[in-house]
């Protein structure tokens, strides 16, 4: 009887230390590695804001985008010493860090037979122009009115409606729309009907870093014609070359016409109201790209057969392209197109390169 009394009391002890041995196993994973995850967690967040305060000073500066890091990273509890490295890629328009950590066990020590882990993380940022990864030839941001061809159109690129699309076109690209697509426009890599709705971009922080030409400023210094009654400025291509040399990107309160055929500058020309370019032979040379931006008014562009590089912008308005034979080479966005006479489009991601980096986001 008493053999079996301890032989019991030999069976609960062998259960008890298996009991806390599981235990403390839970308490390690439990613990142990939520202390990690946390640490994970709380050290990326530290290394998203260093990158994007970094990412502010670019690409002027890198030795002040690596301050501004450093600083931000610091604030939140680390040291520079965590750093492991700071690069710049894409000639200087990226920030990438990265930091390690170390985590002390608890309990994990014990099974693990280590006293503590490193956990390693990076961070990358950029800054960008608000039309940076807005991939589309053409979009029509209306949901009220058509997006509607005509003549004979070829569109190398990707092309969207926030309504429906009708008459024929050939788009080399996907072409999207939030109603139906017409069955003559077709597509190299697909048509997508009820498509979601996509937000026209938004140009306020360009605004926001834009030069506000005075009129005194356009008629004496730049030879503008100024109509009262229209509230328009008149100017030729040779007035707006000169004036965005000076001001690569320029504010108008009001309506802006420019007679000419040739824009060799870079930059963007900011009015209230409408714009208006005509031109019989519009060309402009490979290295140049221009935004047209009419915050409240149309877009018209009378380009005839030449060449053009750059935005047309019209988050309110109608933007016409007038003209057969040329190539527009960029992005047009309003929120309605109309194309009279046929249109040959293609998409360039440099036209971007016209407008001031405003957008700091984080990338991979």
């Amino acid at each position: 009887m008493r053999n079996e009394f301890f032989s019991e009391r030999g069976s609960a002890s062998i259960i008890l230390a298996i009991s806390i041995s599981v235990l403390m196993a839970f308490s390690a994973i439990v613990i142990d590695v939520g202390r990690v995850a946390l640490e994970k967690q709380s050290l990326q967040n530290a290394l998203d804001a260093a990158a994007l305060a970094g990412a502010q000073e670019l690409p002027i500066s890198t030795g002040k985008a690596e301050q501004m890091a450093i600083a931000y990273f610091e604030k939140n509890g680390y040291s520079n010493n965590d750093i492991q490295s700071i690069e710049f890629l894409y000639s200087n328009e990226r920030i990438r860090i990265s930091a390690v950590q170390t985590v002390e066990y608890t309990f994990a020590k014990i099974l693990e037979n280590e006293e503590n882990t490193t956990v390693s993380v990076s961070a990358s940022a950029q800054r960008s122009s608000v039309f940076d990864g807005f991939n589309y030839t053409l979009f029509s941001g209306s949901d009220m009115d058509l997006l509607q061809f005509k003549g004979q159109n070829v569109i190398n690129g990707n092309v969207h409606s926030n309504n429906s699309i009708k008459n024929a076109a050939e788009v080399t690209g996907v072409v999207t729309a939030v109603n139906t697509i017409d069955s003559k426009v077709h597509a190299t890599e697909g048509i997508i009907e009820g498509s979601p709705y996509v937000t026209m971009p938004d140009l306020t922080d360009v605004k926001n870093l834009a030069t506000f030409i005075d009129q005194s400023t356009l008629i004496n210094n730049y030879g503008a014609i100024y109509t009262a009654n229209k509230n328009e400025y008149a100017m030729s291509d040779g007035q707006l070359n000169d004036l965005l040399s000076m001001y690569p990107t320029i504010f108008i309160n009001g309506n802006l016409v420019i007679n000419g055929s040739g824009v060799d500058s870079t930059g963007g020309i900011i009015a209230t109201g409408d714009i208006i370019f005509n031109g019989s032979n519009v060309n402009m040379t490979s290295s140049a790209s221009v935004c047209f931006c009419s915050l409240n008014g149309d877009i018209t562009f009378n380009g005839g057969n030449g060449n053009v590089n750059g935005i047309l912008y019209a988050p309110t308005g109608t933007i016409t392209l007038n003209g057969s034979g040329g190539v527009f080479y960029g992005t047009i966005v309003g929120d309605l197109v109309t194309c009279d006479g046929g249109i040959n489009l293609s998409y360039n991601e440099q036209a971007a390169d016209s407008l001031p980096l405003t957008i700091t986001r984080l990338v991979e």
